[in-house]
Order: C-alpha cells, then structure tokens, then sequence
C-alpha cells in the first residue's frame, strides 16, 4: 500500500520546524517559512495571520516582515506600522534595517525605540552597515550609541564599526576601534587587512596581515584574507612579498581554491613575473571566467597583446563566455598592440554573439584603439556613433592624437566637445595650440593662448586677509580682483 501523501511544503521545511509545536499546530504557517513569489501569493498567508490572531505572535510576526520586506520594503513598513508592539521583537527591526537605506534605517531604530522594543546585539551592527555611505559625522554618532548601549565592546560591532571608519576614509578611527578589540577574529582581521588596501595604504594592509601571523591568537587566515593581503602586494607591485603570500598559502593549505589561485595569477602579473602566473594559470585543473580575465589581463600589461588575444579565443573554445570585464581588458590588449581589426571584429562580438551591452569603457577603449594606430578620422567618427555622451578621457586621448599626428581639422572639433563637456579646456587648450605651432599657425596660438589665460585668471578666486580692528571686528581685503 502506498504511503499518504506529504503535505503541502513539509518536504521543504527545515527539521528544526518540523518539531516545532507553532507549526505542527498550525498547518497553514508552513508557507512562512518558503519565500513567497509575490506579493499576491503572500496575501492569503498574511490575511489568515491577522484574521486568526497568530500575527500578535512575536515569532510570527517578525517571519511576516521578513517574508514582505523580500517582496517589497514599503509594504513591510506598512505592516510594521499596523502590528501591535506587543508583538515586536529586536529581530523584527534588525531585519527591516539591514534591508534599508541609510535614513530610513536610522529611522526605523528611533522607532524601535519609541515602540519600547529593546535592541540586542546585532541591532547597531546592522545601522552601522546599512549607513555605512561615508558619512564621518554619522559614524561618529553610531559609535557614540554602542557607547550609551554598552555594546562597544561587542566584536561584531567593534567590526562593523571600523569598516564604517574605513568607508567614510577615517583610517585613524578604523585602527583605533581595531586595537580596542579584546579578541579578534579573523573577519576583523580580514576588515582591516582590506580596509587598508581599499584606502590605497597597502604596505599598511601587508603589515597587519604580518600582525596577524605573528599574534598570540594563532588566528588562521581564510580565503578572503588571502585575497585582500594579494590585491596589497600587487597595488605595491612587490614580487618579493607576493612570492612570501604564494609561499604561505601552500603552507596553510589554502593553494586548491579557485579564488585564491585567482587572485595569485592577478597578483604576480601586476608584480611584474608573467611567468609565474603563467606557470599558475597553466597548472590549473579549473578555470573560470576570472581565471582568463586574470591572465589575459597579465598578458595585456607586459606588451603580450597578440597572446592576450589568443588567450581570448581559447576562452571563448572552452566554452567560458566573456563578461564586460573581460571585454575591457581584451580591447585595451589590442589597442596596446596596434590589432585594430581584431579589436573592431571582438567589439561587434558583444551585442551580436554575446548580449553584452558596451558601456563607455569599452567605446573608450575602441576610441583609444584607433587613436593609437593613426586612424584620427575614424576614431571621431566612433565618438559620434556613440549612444552617449564621451567623457573628458575619450575627448583627451583623441585630442591627444591630433597633436601627434596634426590633425587640426579634428582637433579643433574635438575642443567644442570638451568645451560642451567642461568648460575647463587649459591642457586640452595647450594640446591643440601645439598642433597650431607645428602647422606654423602663430597667430591662431597666440590668440588661444590668450583665451587660456583670460579663463584662468576670471576663474581664479580673488584671495583675502584678515586682520582685528581694536572691536574685533574683521574686515577683508580684496586683494586679488582682476577685471
């Protein structure tokens, strides 16, 4: 004889639900626990919670907000704002914040706090990261509320705290919060590794990893720790620390991981061996799409641009479809290397093979491409074609052409488009006076020269001092008007 059938959703419910009372009562609860399609979909569920009383239940009601906030957060603060407070719990409100931007989250914590809800350890962690948007002064005050809370001394605050620091660039106030830890894990040793080398200070991000070998806790790196302390040795470009990291993670164990193989292959080309990464990406059993960006991209930076190509079409035979990233890097390999067919024939590839969408990266490098074969024209010609605005990079690496090449004709366009973009043109301006020089054209250089010089003076801030007269009041002296 056949079994009964299950009912709907068991088999997908997690075992701890399966024993609990809640749900073995409650039948029609089990949907909470599955995400709902829409917002349609989860409206019976929410109706038969509220119609039957089951939403004043804290658990109940935090699943429902969590369920709604997946679907469409304005609704869940609807919700929020229709539930008893009796029903409330710290989980309700640390859900909603982690989901919200910065003002609504701080927000929703006045609010946690008006309703009486009381916070718990993962309540300022989560403001501190849903507000982490480089606002030093809000920072500060969120460091202030751990303070008054008492979790200041709570390591995953004290995490969260710092890489807040470090988002709004107050390394100081990042390192101090690290040293105040008491004992820290390796995510915290992991924040600050990165913090440091997202701020640009690897040789910081180098030192705290040797910290982190040397200290007491015997705390063991992970993957994301290797990757961070890689991108600090390739952003000092020291072959001799990254041969240390290479040693290191083979001693640790961490060498069989994908990523980290990556980010070594990254590492040692933009340290200047592209045999070793080579070497590594050759030994490779598995390769994914970073592994070939990765190495094309070590290619393309040593002058190998041909090979770098190659590698490209090697991908594409193995089946691993390139992405935008990918498409950056291969077209700056064959403007580098002068291949303007291969980067014309790999340019129209994007839409028409692989759905990829140009950005104003890829027009760059196609616009570089053609600068740098002579071909000024039809690199203009491609500034027109574009569904956007080019930016100041586009119009000076052009511009740039004309002065090597003495296209005036185009030159003098290319200025209107900067003009159009920005009204500061100085270098640009000075670019295209060469052109005029190396034509013979004095009066045309000296004319623009003088405009140069006009627009910077009228663009020059008059300068002041300040001085107390026996009332202490200050007076300014205009010292620097011109015109």
């Amino acid at each position: 004889m056949a079994p009964p059938p299950s009912p709907p959703h068991a088999a997908a419910l997690p075992a701890w639900a399966a024993e609990n009372a809640l749900f073995r009562r409650h039948r029609r609860l089990r949907p909470l626990l599955l995400p709902a399609a829409s917002l349609r979909a989860f409206a019976p569920l929410l109706s038969h919670c509220i119609v039957s009383g089951l939403a004043r239940n804290p658990f109940v009601a935090s699943r429902l907000l969590v369920a709604s906030s997946r679907l469409s957060l304005r609704f869940s603060l609807l919700l929020l704002s229709h539930l008893p407070a009796s029903s409330l719990s710290p989980f309700s409100f640390n859900s909603l914040i982690r989901a919200s931007p910065p003002r609504l989250a701080l927000q929703l914590f006045d609010q946690m706090r008006h309703r009486g809800v009381t916070t718990d350890r993962y309540t300022l962690p989560f403001l501190i990261h849903a507000c982490s948007s480089g606002d030093r002064p809000l920072c500060e005050s969120l460091h202030g509320q751990s303070l008054r809370l008492g979790y200041s001394s709570v390591l995953f605050t004290q995490t969260a705290l710092m890489n807040a620091y470090f988002a709004c660039r107050f390394e100081v106030a990042a390192r101090r919060v690290f040293d105040g830890m008491q004992a820290k894990d390796v995510v915290a040793w992991t924040g600050m590794v990165s913090g440091y080398v997202d701020s640009g200070m690897f040789l910081r991000g180098v030192e705290v990893f040797q910290e982190m070998r040397s200290c007491e806790e015997a705390v063991r790196p992970n993957v994301a720790t290797v990757v961070s302390v890689a991108s600090a040795c390739a952003g000092l470009g020291s072959l001799e620390y990254a041969k240390g990291l290479h040693a290191y993670v083979e001693k640790v164990g961490l060498e069989g991981e994908l990523i980290v193989k990556n980010s070594l292959i990254d590492m040692y080309g933009k340290c200047g061996s592209i045999e070793l990464a080579r070497g590594l990406f050759g030994l490779m059993p598995q390769k994914d799409l970073h592994s070939w960006t990765a190495m094309i991209s070590g290619l393309a930076s040593h002058g190998h641009g041909k090979e770098a190509v190659a590698l490209f079409f090697s991908m594409k035979e193995a089946g691993v479809l390139p992405d935008s990233t990918t498409f950056v890097v291969v077209l700056s390999a064959c403007s580098h290397a002068g291949l303007v067919d291969e980067g014309i024939s790999i340019f129209n590839s994007m839409e028409n093979e692989y759905k990829v969408t140009p950005d104003i990266k890829h027009y760059g490098c196609m616009v570089d491409l053609f600068s740098r074969a002579g071909l000024i024209a039809r690199g203009y010609q491609f500034i027109e074609s574009m569904p956007f605005e080019p930016n100041l990079a586009i119009l000076g690496a052009l511009l740039s052409a004309c002065s090597i090449n003495n296209e005036l004709d185009i030159g003098e366009l290319v200025i209107k488009r900067i003009e159009s973009v920005c009204s500061d043109k100085g270098g640009a301006g000075v670019l295209l006076s060469n052109i005029y020089a190396n034509q013979n054209l004095w009066h045309e250089v000296d004319s623009l020269r003088r405009k140069i010089r006009d627009d910077t003076i009228c663009r020059k801030p008059p300068g002041q001092s300040g001085f107390n007269t026996s009332t202490l009041n200050v007076v300014s002296l205009i010292i620097g008007q011109i015109r």
